[in-house]
C-alpha cells in the first residue's frame, strides 16, 4: 500500500509534469482505465511533455491509485489491491466472493471483510459492476 510520502511525491510529480500545460482539475474530472491513462501519458510525452523517468512513473502510479476506473467483476487481484487500496488477502476475498456471485453495488462490495467503506464511497465514481 502506498504511504502518505509516496502519494505526496507522486502528486508533486503530477504537478511538475502535467500542470505545465493542463489545469489539474481536467485530470481529476476525467477518470479512465489504466490503459487509457498509459496512452494519454504516452501521447503527452510524444507531444513534448518533459519530466524524468521517475516523474513519469510517479504520474502513472498516482493516476493508477487515484483516478483509474475498475470493474470489480473482471479486475484481477493486483488491480483490486491498487485501485481499491486493499491488501492481497482482501483482494483474494473479493475474487472468491465474485466467483460465487457477481457484485452489483457498492454496498455489495463493502460487505466483503477488509473492504473499507469510506474508501469505496470516496471512489464510487470509479467503480463499476459489469
Amino acid at each position: 500500500a502506498p504511504t502518505a510520502r509516496d502519494l505526496a511525491r507522486e502528486s508533486r510529480s503530477l504537478r511538475a509534469v502535467c500542470a505545465k500545460c493542463h489545469n489539474l482539475q481536467l485530470v481529476m474530472d476525467t477518470p479512465m482505465s489504466y490503459d487509457a491513462w498509459h496512452d494519454t501519458v504516452q501521447n503527452m510525452m510524444d507531444r513534448g511533455a518533459t519530466g524524468t523517468d521517475h516523474q513519469f512513473a510517479d504520474v502513472m502510479d498516482y493516476l493508477h491509485r487515484t483516478m483509474t476506473t475498475i470493474d470489480v467483476n473482471t479486475a484481477d487481484a493486483n488491480e483490486l489491491q491498487i485501485v481499491l487500496h486493499v491488501p492481497g488477502s482482501t483482494a483474494q476475498a473479493i475474487l472468491a466472493r465474485r466467483s460465487a456471485q457477481k457484485f452489483t453495488s457498492l454496498a455489495d462490495l463493502e460487505s466483503v471483510p477488509g473492504v473499507d467503506a469510506s474508501t469505496v464511497d470516496a471512489k464510487a465514481r470509479l467503480i463499476f459492476f459489469k
